[in-house]
């Protein structure tokens, strides 16, 4: 009985330390006119949106911008986690 305790904590704490790498992890995507910019970390937080400063855009190309950067980081981060996965494996 002890040993499966053992085994759950040490999961546990694996678990915990793979949470804190992804956590560092940090990808950026950008709108297709590179205007935008949206940085994602591994745990698929938000960290920062960046928008050109002489932006003039309306409203309907702004969100559509901010999606595309969007997008574009969570492709990169599925990339990212894709490939740190594998080499767990």
């Amino acid at each position: 009985m002890f040993d499966k305790l053992k085994d759950l904590y040490n999961l546990k704490r694996q678990a915990g330390e793979l949470q804190r790498q992804l956590a560092a992890e940090k990808v950026t995507g950008l709108s297709v006119d590179g205007s935008f910019a949206v940085t994602l970390n591994g745990n698929h937080e938000l960290l920062s949106v960046n928008i050109s400063p002489d932006i003039n855009l309306s409203q309907p190309e702004v969100q559509k911008n901010i999606k595309e950067a969007f997008n574009d980081a969570q492709k990169k981060l599925k990339t990212l986690l894709a490939e740190r996965f594998q080499d767990m494996l």
